[in-house]
């Protein structure tokens, strides 16, 4: 289809191409409209339940939105931590959980080689992608989980890596593993986003309240069996062979249309497509308008900070 306007669009995930005002690297989101006059009923009682789905089906629903929506890194902020892992394009990196490609492909720039892992071959997909268009050709991307690491990498790697993923690992099992297969000076490297609630933007804090009218309050619901785990990576680093931790903290913003911030919403795990089901184009015309009722101009800011734990093995 071809929109019309960007206020008759709201996003789902599939490969078509977006509106012309808007630049990607890679096949998007599809901009399907949403009845005119219809939005989410929010006093519905059966919006307040999440679509019961499996994780396969969760993440492979969120794929194009990922890789059209989903944030990556500063790349003046990878190449300090390449710098910081020793990485001299002679080093092979393993990002766990790789998404699109939001840190393999920056880090691939540093390393000789990545492997980059994921469970979602629509992810893997796109990811391949990007990396195309990036004129990045040292990413080997591969099918599988954290479990698949001792048949999916051979020992001998630098550092291995984890964006927003260590959390959907078994955590000290995962780190025994890649004991055994990192090289003696190696490291595991996590990235999560340490923002507070309080000090998210009024328009996300809207967006917030929002989904939980469609999927109520409980992130975890969504994601079921997953749970968030109660013990920090910090600590769980610190119980491992790889106790030796550094840590910093990233910074930065970015501007984003209503268009985009609508998009995002999609490419989280408590709020993917396949959560929504038939009420995604709903859902997604409600956020729209909850943002433009605080943010006529259709920008907002959306703010970021990071924290990255660095993690070593103790040197005698």
């Amino acid at each position: 289809m071809t929109p019309t306007s960007l206020g008759d669009q709201v996003p789902l995930c599939s490969g078509v191409p977006v509106h012309e005002g808007f630049v990607s690297r890679l096949p998007t989101c599809e901009m399907p409209r949403a009845e005119h006059g219809s939005a989410g009923n929010l006093e519905s009682p059966d919006t307040r339940s999440p679509v019961a789905v499996i994780p396969q089906q969760l993440f492979s629903s969120a794929a194009a939105c990922y890789a059209r929506y989903r944030t990556g890194y500063p790349p003046q902020d990878v190449a300090a931590l390449a710098h910081r892992l020793g990485l001299d394009h002679t080093q092979t990196v393993i990002d766990v959980g790789c998404g699109t490609g939001q840190l393999a492909i920056p880090m691939a720039q540093h390393a000789r080689s990545v492997i980059a892992i994921d469970p979602v071959a629509e992810m893997l997909s796109l990811g391949r992608q990007a990396a195309q268009a990036a004129h990045t050709d040292n990413i080997t991307w591969l099918l599988g989980d954290s479990s698949d690491l001792d048949t999916l990498v051979a020992p001998g790697a630098r550092v291995a890596t984890f964006a927003a993923s260590f959390h959907w690992t078994d955590r000290p099992a995962v780190l025994r593993v890649l004991d055994r297969l990192l090289e003696p000076t190696g490291s595991i490297v996590t990235i999560n986003d340490d923002l507070s609630d309080a000090e998210r933007p009024d328009w996300d804090r809207a967006i917030t309240e929002l989904r939980a009218h469609y999927l109520g309050d409980d992130h975890t619901a969504a994601t079921a069996p997953y749970t968030d785990p109660a013990e920090g990576h910090r600590a769980v680093l610190s119980n491992s062979p790889f106790s030796d931790i550094q840590g910093v903290t990233w910074h930065w913003t970015r501007q984003l249309t209503v268009q985009d911030a609508v998009g995002l919403q999609f490419t989280y795990s408590f709020s993917t497509p396949a959560l929504f089901a038939d009420r995604a184009a709903a859902f997604a015309k409600d956020a729209r308008a909850a943002i433009l009722a605080l943010h006529p101009s259709g920008w907002v800011t959306e703010p970021f900070r990071v924290q990255v734990l660095i993690a070593f093995r103790p040197q005698p």
